[in-house]
């Protein structure tokens, strides 16, 4: 209900201040690949099932074993439309350079990170802190708050000096703090807490700006505009599969006694999983490190 008002508000001043587009000649005009869309959401979608449930199904259970097929046979015929019609939905030539394919990877990867810890806090602050839903969501401001103060200064300064060292200084700031909620226990206070939430705000509001404009910066001659696409698809398919992943492992390091609700889990086996899900999102934040490090700028001509 806090939703709709806010979407209903947004279409209302991007109906104001969007300006209109210019007609295009009917031979302008390009074709969408409807059948590429529906073939890449039906892959992303049974994909992100087969990932979330296959910790609480098993990944040999009827229902699991049938989104991965469905994920692998939309992702091939995806592939083999888009190689063949005049107009695809993504030109797959893109990611033969592999400075775009870096990028792009490491700003999704970003994401996933970002989302699984936030996907965690929740169940942190009332099973481990036991907070309150009110106090709880205090609490989670913290990161949104942080990266509205950063984000503007620190995407006018990549601009100014380059994006490279924002995206490898934010991927570090991501390393810091999972390597602060990997080893957080209730009883270190709220300190420690606070600071983590911080780091995670400060981490994002680095990358928004840097990390998503070498997304475009990398993309070929011409490809801006599907790079600013497949940016702002970046963000919400890392959430979504950083969501899936971190669920994912959270059941596997918390159901040897059997699948419970995680609201319902003993304090201790929860905490147990906590650490282990967010020590393997530590571990893997070290790829988005290495490959924002070897993409260099373009303007900075090296």
């Amino acid at each position: 209900m806090i939703n709709i008002p806010i979407g209903i508000c947004g279409i209302l001043l991007a109906a104001r201040v969007i300006p209109a587009d210019s007609p295009a000649r009917t031979g302008d005009k390009t074709p969408v690949d409807l059948v590429g869309a529906a073939l890449l959401f039906l892959a992303m979608a049974a994909g992100t099932f087969a990932l979330e449930e296959t910790a609480a199904l098993g990944g040999i259970a009827p229902a699991v074993a049938a989104a991965f097929g469905i994920c692998a046979l939309c992702a091939l015929v995806f592939i083999v439309r888009e190689r063949r019609t005049p107009h695809p939905l993504i030109r797959l030539s893109l990611f033969r350079k592999w400075q775009f394919f870096a990028v792009l990877a490491a700003f999704f990867l970003i994401n996933v990170v970002y989302a699984g810890v936030l996907y965690l806090l929740p169940f942190y602050l009332s099973a481990g802190m036991h907070y309150s839903l009110a106090v709880s969501g205090l609490f989670l401001l913290i990161p949104p708050v942080v990266t509205c103060i950063v984000s503007i200064p620190f995407g006018q300064w990549s601009d100014r000096y380059g994006c490279r060292w924002f995206a490898v200084a934010s991927c570090i700031v991501f390393i810091v703090f999972d390597g602060i909620f990997a080893v957080l226990v209730p009883e270190a206070g709220m300190l420690p807490l606070i600071l983590g939430l911080a780091l995670m705000g400060l981490a994002i509001g680095i990358a928004a700006g840097p990390a998503a404009s070498r997304i475009i910066e990398n993309a070929p001659e011409g490809e801006e505009g599907t790079g600013s696409s497949l940016m702002i698809t970046t963000i919400y398919f890392g959430g979504v599969v950083g969501t899936a992943l971190y669920a994912t492992l959270l059941t596997l390091f918390t159901s040897a006694g059997g699948v419970v609700p995680f609201a319902d889990l003993d304090a201790s086996v929860f905490l147990d999983g906590f650490h282990l899900t967010v020590w393997a999102g530590l571990f893997l934040s070290f790829v988005p490190l290495v490959l924002s490090a070897i993409v260099r700028d373009k303007k900075a001509g090296a």
